[in-house]
């Protein structure tokens, strides 16, 4: 008994009292806010002293995350609207998508309304289907530069070939869609060109839109001519690479870019250190009909160490005494293009496109140019068709290209006798673009106000129309507007043919002359 008392006298005298413990703990509790106080206005004085802009943002900051916790948050759930099926039904009715593409204008679905169908087989002359007669009309419109589209020679070489080819390869050339036909043209074309070695593409667009991104990529440099074809910008923007525009065939003004160009990249260093380096120019250009110069891109090419990339698709069978293009034309080794470009489907009539440059680039495209991996090859009739035209081009050069150069500048010297019309291109390219002059559209005396693209591009359709009813086919130029680079002002094509003769030459610039006359005479 006496332990246990002394046990608990123990504990009792060790253990505080309930009523000390409580104001230890408030004692200490007032000392440590006392404490926390003077240090937060000590460190409010010392900052507005030192800084008070930042004692006002942090004010601000504070306040911004009292306000954002003490405001009703959004409840989805308290919201929820609810539908009867006859509701939702009647929202399903009168919902629309967004269309795809713009309405048509009136003057687009007029244009697709008019266009002109042919009635058998093209050539220099054709019978239209929507014509209210059958009589053949001039064709001036086509690509047909050398007559081999309705040549009887190549037809019925095509159609014995028919018999043995088939009509189509249904395969990629790396995938048993290869003939020997293929392999024989490509030698062919190298040996004409006088380049090392060729590929062949299935087709001319396709052609410029696999070379330009097969070999420059993100990092790499391109400076290109300001006036070159849809299928090159294409190319070009497909290739993701650092792009300059230089103006149209101006050689100073590609010399300033190439200088500055080179003067970014002295002292770079790391991966993109050297990038490939390219100028991109056409041959023939399709906008304008005006002729590359070569030489002084060449010389240009030496000095500033870039590559030449040289789209000839209009100028390859054209240009030149054997009409090998823009390298026959200024006699320059055909090495000195990097990437030639061509298409078969113009000048030679058949169809398709290549690629001439060395060996390895060829072999490069086998495995890495898109339109060659995975588009079907080149049908074989058309591969005998394009090797028959080279053929007889190569046997008899002047007999196509002296007449064409004839024509051309005959027709040229005729148009410009015509008032009111501006002539555009070289003066012995086959491409000849026809624009309205300034004095014209004055005369004509607009009663809308100024005078619209579309105005002017219905004019020139008008006069295609009337030269129509006098026997000749012509053709307003049309581009995709929204996604050329620079938009080509309005004109009419007109393409002349070594198979023209010089009577149909003077006929079409009759036609020309009268269609301007009558239709300029109207006011607007």
């Amino acid at each position: 008994m006496e332990t246990v008392a002394s046990t608990a006298s123990f504990v009792s005298s060790a253990s505080p009292v309930a009523g000390e413990t409580d104001e230890s703990s408030h004692g200490f509790l007032r000392t440590a806010w006392d404490f926390s106080f003077r240090m937060v206005l000590r460190y409010i004085k010392n900052s507005y002293k030192d800084d008070p802009f930042r004692t006002f943002l942090e004010v601000c900051l504070i306040g911004f995350i009292v306000w954002y916790m003490a405001k009703p948050k959004y409840n989805i759930g308290t919201n929820k609207v609810e539908l009867s099926e006859k509701e939702i039904d009647e929202l399903v009715e009168e919902w629309r998508p967004e269309p795809l593409v713009p309405a048509l204008t009136e003057f687009e679905r007029e244009t697709l309304d008019k266009a002109i169908m042919i009635d058998g087989p093209n050539g220099t002359k054709v019978r239209l289907a929507s014509g209210s007669n059958n009589k053949p009309v001039l064709n001036f419109a086509s690509y047909n530069f050398l007559g081999f589209v309705d040549s009887p020679e190549l037809g019925k070489h095509a159609v014995e070939s028919l018999r043995k080819y088939g009509v189509g390869t249904c395969g990629p050339p790396g995938f048993y869609g290869t003939l020997d036909v293929h392999m024989e043209l490509e030698k062919q074309i190298a040996a004409f060109i006088g380049h090392s070695a060729a590929i062949l593409y299935s087709q001319a667009f396709t052609t410029t839109l696999s070379v330009i991104p097969c070999f420059s990529k993100r990092s790499d440099i391109i400076v290109a001519d300001e006036g070159v074809n849809f299928a090159v910008q294409q190319a070009i923007f497909l290739s993701r690479s650092k792009v300059y525009w230089y103006k149209h065939n101006d050689m100073a003004d590609l010399e300033r870019i190439l200088k500055d160009v080179n003067k970014q990249l002295v002292g770079r260093r790391g991966k993109n250190a050297l990038p490939r380096k390219f100028i991109v120019t056409e041959g023939l250009f399709q906008n304008t009909g005006d002729i590359s110069p070569l030489v002084e891109l060449v010389e240009l090419k030496h000095r500033y160490k870039f590559r030449i990339i040289l789209d000839e698709s209009f100028s390859f069978g054209v240009l030149g005494k054997r009409g090998a293009g823009l390298t026959d034309h200024f006699n320059i080794d055909p090495h000195e293009i990097d990437l030639l470009i061509g298409a078969l489907c113009f000048a030679i009539g058949a169809s398709g496109g290549f690629c001439c440059a060395d060996k390895d680039l060829v072999e490069h495209q086998r495995l890495s140019g898109a339109g060659y991996c995975f588009s079907a090859s080149l049908p074989g009739i058309l591969t005998i068709a394009a090797a028959d035209a080279i053929h007889a081009l190569e046997a008899d050069p002047d007999s196509y290209l002296d007449n064409l150069r004839d024509n051309a500048v005959l027709l040229r010297t005729l148009l410009k006798r015509i008032p009111g019309l501006q002539i555009d291109g070289a003066a012995d390219s086959p491409l000849i673009h026809i624009r309205l002059a300034p004095d014209a559209l004055v005369r004509m005396k607009r009663s809308g106000g100024a005078w619209t693209k579309t105005d002017i591009d219905r004019v020139l359709t008008d006069v295609a129309e009337e030269a129509q009813k006098d026997g000749v086919l012509l053709t307003r130029a049309m581009y995709v507007d929204d996604h050329e680079r620079i938009l080509p002002n309005s004109s009419i094509r007109i393409c002349v043919s070594s198979a023209h003769t010089r009577k149909e030459v003077e006929k079409c610039a009759h036609a020309v002359k009268s269609a301007v006359s009558r239709i300029t005479s109207k006011k607007r």
